[in-house]
């Protein structure tokens, strides 16, 4: 089979039935449990997660326990591996040479869309030093380069969400289906949190909206798959911190460099004040009514299918290739697309406005009944 450049399968709400049925959803799935299951009871290696990002106000000699395993202080990645981090080093060295534009602007600073254009250059040539086995390069970057160029954010909307999150983990899904990198906890903990400190410097930089946002009834402004990650590395770890105390000072300044669940309470605190549980009432809910991470994981795992891959308006802008991700059923038969007439179907997903259609929040399955 060939590989093509991914394009829109999705027009309708009807069509997310056709979607659970396709080898893509399979995939997405199988990588999804097989990477919770790779970075169960390990911890980001030393020196990854930037504590700026992460960190309202540094004081003076603060000293950050660390929980790493010495041995694993010198863990080092595949040489493929490496390239994305360097690929990644350098679209955020790219943003500290693209500053924001000055003036007042409420939403997104339209630089970030200078830096857009720039990506794609750096994404072309890094993305070639990759080294793989039984298929050809060019031929695997038509597809799989889309998903990382796709996991950015919206050039035109200025603004990022779980779409985006979700179109890096297919990424990383297809560098695991080929080989590309191992399937190693410590390595894909590395490459994710490469990836979100890249992520949320762009959005303190930029001023990036949420994407499709349930404002304070949402898990996350911007993210979920972080946390489904960051309580899986809890799971089976003797030595995790209780569910209850995840929000204290001393959980957050102990972990906040290990784990992604407290790195990303870290960062909201950063970015939110107020009391936690007015702005971020799901998550505070959390750690209210669970006891253990295993039930967070499970319940930030349901949510997760509910609120991106059964809701039309983030999984209308995944698109489907031949090879990574196909537009086609469990017995490899093509599944109909009931095309609209309409210009978007031109246009990229990073392109598209924003749906007008209602986003109903499923209930979350430790809220109060």
């Amino acid at each position: 089979m060939n590989f093509a450049k991914p394009s829109k399968k999705i027009y309708d709400l009807n069509d997310l039935k056709n979607f659970q049925n396709s080898i893509a959803f399979q995939k997405l799935s199988k990588v999804l449990n097989e990477i919770l299951i790779a970075v169960q009871d390990k911890k980001v290696p030393n020196d990854i997660l930037n504590p700026d990002i992460v960190t309202r106000k540094q004081l003076p000699n603060m000293v950050i326990p660390s929980l790493i395993d010495e041995n694993k202080e010198s863990f080092e990645c595949s040489e493929n591996g490496k390239v994305l981090i360097e690929t990644i080093d350098k679209l955020n060295q790219l943003i500290d040479e693209t500053p924001p534009i000055e003036g007042p602007t409420r939403f997104g600073n339209l630089a970030c869309r200078l830096w857009h254009d720039k990506v794609e250059t750096i994404l072309e040539k890094e993305l070639k030093k990759f080294k793989v086995e039984g298929v050809n390069l060019d031929d695997f970057l038509i597809e799989s380069s889309y998903y990382i160029a796709s996991s950015f954010g919206s050039k035109i909307r200025l603004d990022y969400g779980t779409g985006h999150e979700l179109s890096y983990l297919t990424f990383i899904g297809s560098l695991l289906d080929y080989k590309v990198i191992p399937l190693d906890g410590y390595e894909l903990l590395v490459l994710f949190s490469k990836y979100y400190d890249l992520i949320r410097k762009l959005i303190i930089v930029y001023n990036l909206e949420p994407a499709g946002s349930h404002g304070v009834w949402g898990l996350d402004d911007h993210f979920h798959l972080i946390y489904i990650i960051g309580s899986s590395q809890f799971c089976n770890d003797k030595l995790a911190p209780v569910v209850s105390r995840a929000l204290s000072n001393q959980t957050i300044n102990t972990y906040k460099l290990t784990n992604l669940y407290i790195n990303s309470i870290a960062f909201i605190f950063k970015i939110k004040t107020g009391p936690f549980n007015e702005h971020s009432p799901i998550i505070y809910d959390i750690h209210q009514n669970v006891y253990s991470w295993q039930k967070v994981r499970q319940g930030l795992i349901k949510m997760y299918f509910d609120e991106v891959f059964k809701k039309y308006p983030v999984i209308q802008h995944f698109w489907f290739g031949n090879v990574l991700y196909p537009w086609k059923d469990v017995h490899g038969k093509d599944l109909p697309v009931y095309q609209k007439e309409m210009k978007e179907e031109e246009e990229q997903p990073s392109s598209k406005t924003t749906t007008k259609m209602p986003m109903p929040m499923t209930r979350a399955p430790w809220a109060r009944r």
